[in-house]
This record gives structure tokens, C-alpha cells and sequence, in this order.
């Protein structure tokens, strides 16, 4: 008898080429917060609560669970929780006792939110009940950071797109990388602390859209720019399938991109998928003012 081998999303989508750029949910806040219980597939609910999940998703808050590589769930009589603003580049920790404040931070500014944090914050999915490939490529990713950045990098819980995993956020900018190897990881995070980025892995941005995210990476890669402050939003008008973009530089150069919508062709976008899915990528057809 032939075992049949497991399909592993990530390795389809390396296999069939998918482009990675354009993938991030806009989300500008970032609610984080301290859970070292067993995750399941359903993990931000399980813990915090349909509710909770769904009024966080209306306001288009990420709501996340994270832990420490390794912890005690019994410590978590006390969680810290932590606020992100990736539009300000801001983040903001408090500590709370009953998990029923949660609900009551969402809308809390975050000059009022708590003590102001200044060290980054690195994400890295390892919800393996949601996605095998979270589990075998986050996990070793987690491994590889602990060294020299175990006091900044936490595991956290499903953050969309596990065919990219190994997925690598960096806080509070809120960049986000896929298909990060337990050797690129390091290299990453060091260059984001010396406020650089790498086009070549890059996802997008969560504080912006995705026609966004994808003109970004392009400009970067024809212009050879790497600073994180090399670039910023200043128009995005989105329509049905098709998008008008406008990026600055330092020096006042405008940069427009004209993109547009399509699907890809059906595939899994999931190790626990049992139905194919077409994926919206965004393409730029123009650009100008380079």
C-alpha cells in the first residue's frame, strides 16, 4: 500500500509561482494579546470569544494571540496586552487580569492605552492546528530568531496567507514577509532595525491597501530603494477591479501607478482545504512620474 503524501499549501504555491506581494489585509491597528494555552484551529475564538472577534473584524482592528516560545499558561492570571499602530508607528502595552477587558481596548487611544514601547515587536504564525505549514516553517523560523532576538520575536496566532509561511511580521511599521527560511529570518530582522526593508520577501504593509502594497514593491525593486522612510502613501482611490496609486519620495517626487484586479487560477490556499480557491491579485499596468 502507497501513503499518499500530505499537500503542503506553501509548497504549491513556491511550485506554481504565486506572486506574494498584495496579500496583507489592511489592517492599522494591531491588538495583541498574551495566551500560552493550546491553540486551536480556531484559536482568537476559543479564547477570546466570537464576539469579540467579529466586533474587532467590523472595526477592522488584528486581533491576535501571542505567546513566548516557551511559558507556563498558568501565568497568565496577569496578560500583557498590546496595541500597535502601524499607520503612526506607535505601539503601546498594558497589563490586564480578566480577559473581559479586552473588548473595552479596542477603541482606546493609545496615548491612553499604557506604558509607550520603543523596541520593536517580531511576529511569526505558528498556529500549526490551522495550518501545518505554520507549524514546520514557523516553528523553525521562531528557532532561528530566539538567539539573538528571543526577547522581541513571539509566536502568534493565524495571520492570513499560511501558503506564505514562514510569515514574519515586524512591529510597529507592520511589514509583513513571506516565505521566510529559518536563514533568512535573521538577516530580515536585522535590516529592519537598521530601517531597511527587503522587497525580494516582502507582502505588503498592513496600514496600506493592497494595489498599495503591490505599486510599493515595485518602485522599490526599478529604483533600488530600501529605506524603510524612502516612501509614502499619498493617494489611493480603489474601484471595482481597478486602482489609481500615488506614491512620494523625500525629495517631493509623485509616483502613479494605474493597476488593476484579476484571479488566479483556482488552487488550494490551504493544507485543511477540501474546495479551490481563485485568489485577487492586484497587477500595476502603468506608471509614471518615475
Amino acid at each position: 500500500m502507497t501513503l499518499q503524501t500530505p499537500m503542503r499549501c506553501s509548497a504549491l504555491s513556491e511550485s506554481l509561482g504565486e506572486p506574494m506581494i498584495g496579500s496583507v489585509d489592511r489592517r492599522v491597528r494591531w491588538l495583541l494579546v498574551e495566551d500560552r494555552s493550546a491553540w486551536g484551529t480556531r484559536a482568537v475564538r476559543d479564547v477570546l470569544g466570537a464576539e469579540l472577534e467579529a466586533e474587532a473584524k467590523a472595526r477592522k482592528v488584528r486581533l491576535q494571540l501571542v505567546r513566548r516560545r516557551e511559558g507556563d499558561p498558568a501565568a497568565d492570571a496577569v496578560r500583557r496586552v498590546f496595541l500597535v499602530d502601524t499607520e503612526a508607528h506607535r505601539m503601546a502595552v498594558r497589563s490586564v487580569t480578566d480577559l473581559t477587558e479586552v473588548p473595552g481596548l479596542l477603541d482606546l487611544p493609545l496615548a491612553d492605552f499604557g506604558a509607550q514601547l520603543a523596541d520593536p515587536i517580531f511576529l511569526v504564525c505558528t498556529n500549526g492546528k490551522r495550518d501545518a505549514c505554520c507549524a514546520l516553517r514557523g516553528r523553525a523560523l521562531v528557532s532561528a530568531l530566539s538567539d539573538d532576538h528571543g526577547e522581541r520575536t513571539w509566536e502568534c496566532t493565524h495571520l492570513g496567507g499560511h501558503r506564505f509561511a514562514g510569515n514574519l511580521v515586524c512591529l510597529p511599521e507592520g511589514i509583513v514577509y513571506g516565505r521566510v527560511g529559518a536563514e533568512d529570518g535573521p538577516r530580515l530582522v536585522d535590516a529592519y532595525l537598521d530601517g531597511r526593508l527587503d522587497p525580494a520577501r516582502l507582502r505588503g504593509r498592513s496600514a496600506w491597501p493592497q494595489p498599495a502594497q503591490v505599486a510599493e514593491r515595485a518602485l522599490r525593486l526599478s529604483h533600488g530603494l530600501d529605506r524603510l522612510d524612502d516612501l509614502r502613501l499619498l493617494e489611493a482611490d480603489i474601484g471595482d477591479g481597478h486602482a489609481v496609486v500615488v506614491l512620494g519620495s523625500p525629495d517631493g517626487t509623485r509616483h502613479r501607478f494605474d493597476l488593476r484586479a484579476g484571479r488566479a487560477e483556482p488552487r488550494f490556499t490551504s493544507c485543511r482545504a477540501d474546495e479551490r480557491e481563485s485568489p485577487l491579485m492586484w497587477t500595476a499596468v502603468h506608471a509614471s512620474g518615475a
